[in-house]
Formats: structure tokens, sequence, C-alpha cells
């Protein structure tokens, strides 16, 4: 595409995700937390930093490379290829591929405009990619739960402590026959939090997608298959079955207040 081709579709592209009512559930940390620490540090060698996104002519929704090549030209810095990490609030952190422009002195800036005005974006920079870097061979998103695992070691004493003499022997001997100590039999049997359950099928269901989706074309029209059509809904289950879970997690709290 040409450069005017791709800023008429960046501004269409920009206007779709504005309207978009199932965008908003991810959007920059409030702060470097130490869930975004340790994110950060399995994408590169760099610290996260927030970066101001600026109002600029030369940003391309959707094209961020091709918007800061621009920028560069017209006014020298250089393209600096990373991750935005996006949060999910109490679920968790998505990092999705990025470029920003590092101007004259080095500093950098978010060009790239964001449908749900984001003011600035936190930014882990990779150098291990060049600036001439290829953005269509990309790496895809990757995702980290920051919800807690549930603690079965603590919920499998608690049960214990609670059984009767006769459900003590009866899962003794369950136990003995799977070769395994008592508390471990109980630990096992204990399931996963729904949090749990919701956030790591989210997370997979995406990944999916998003494997699928490369492998049809990384850039142009792609002919969609039935394995498309299928990881898409079930991306999108999972996707509103955890949006469920955190609203009904939020009005419990705000009932609690």
């Amino acid at each position: 595409m040409m450069f005017d081709e791709i800023r008429i579709a960046a501004a269409q592209q920009f206007a779709a995700e504005q309207r978009n009512p199932n965008g908003g559930h991810e959007s920059t940390p409030e702060e470097i937390s130490d869930a975004v620490v340790r994110f950060a540090d399995s994408l590169g060698s760099e610290p996260a930093r927030f970066v101001p996104v600026v109002a600029d002519g030369y940003g391309l929704f959707g094209w961020c490379i091709d918007g800061v090549n621009e920028k560069v030209r017209a006014m020298g810095g250089a393209p600096v290829l990373g991750w935005a990490i996006w949060e999910w609030p109490t679920a968790m952190l998505t990092a999705e591929f990025h470029c920003v422009w590092a101007d004259p002195t080095g500093e950098l800036f978010d060009i790239t405009p964001k449908p749900k005005g984001q003011t600035r974006i936190v930014f882990v920079p990779d150098y291990s990619y060049p600036a001439n870097f290829n953005f269509d061979e990309r790496p895809r998103n990757r995702r980290m739960r920051i919800w807690p695992d549930t603690d079965k070691a603590a919920l499998a004493i608690a049960h214990e402590a609670g059984l009767s003499d006769s459900q003590r022997a009866y899962e003794s001997r369950r136990a003995t026959k799977a070769g395994i100590l008592l508390l471990q039999w109980l630990e096992r049997k204990i399931p996963d939090a729904p949090m749990v359950v919701a956030v790591d099928e989210a997370i997979a269901a995406c990944g999916a997608f998003e494997e699928h989706y490369d492998s049809l074309g990384m850039s142009g029209p792609i002919r969609v298959d039935d394995r498309y059509h299928a990881l898409a809904r079930r991306r999108e289950a999972a996707l509103n079955a955890l949006k469920l879970l955190c609203s009904k997690g939020n009005q419990a709290n705000g009932a609690g207040r």
C-alpha cells in the first residue's frame, strides 16, 4: 500500500475501533507494579517505563512503524521497537509489539493515536530488533495472568482439619492407593478458582486465534477458513466470560463498600 492509502485505512480503522464496544477492557496500567516489572523482564533487557502519547499528524493507528518512519524522515530521530503493555485490571497483562519515536535528543514519544484516549503507555524497548526490522514479521502478542494462583495448599490444610474420622480414613485410603500423602490428595481435588480458569482460557483462546490468523498471512487481505471462525468464536466466548466474571466481582466489591 502507498502511504496515502495507509493513511486512509488507518483513519477508517481508528474510527471503527472508537465505536467498538468490546475494546475497553484493557488500558495503560495505572502504575508500573511488581507484576508489570516481572512481565517486562520476560520481554527483554530494558525496564518498563511510561511514554507519553502525543497528537501528531504522522501517527497512524494500526500502522505504527509507517507513521514513525515518516516522522523520522521529516523531523529526524529514530524508530524504537519494543512492547506496549496493556492491563486488564485484576486479570491479565498483554504485551503488543509496537514502535515509538525517539526524538533527536533520545526522548521517547508514542505518536500513534489511541481510540480510547490514553495519554501515556507503558513501553518496554527491545533493542534486539533493529530500526529496519520488517514489521510484518513482528512477534505475536504475549500475555500473563495477574490474578493469583489458587492457594490449594492452604485450602487442603483447612479441608483436612474439618474432616471427620470416617472421612479422614476414607480419604487416606484413596491417597494411599494413589501413592501420595493425604494433603497432596486433598490438594489435587481442589479446583482452580473460577477467575483463574477464566483468565487462563482467555489467554489460551486469544493465543490460538492469533497464531492461526498469522498463518493466513501477515499483511493484506486474508482468506478465512472454518478454523478461523471456530477460533474466533472461542475467543469471543472466553473474553465475554471473563468480562462477566470481572463485572460480578466489581459489583460485589462495590456492594461491600
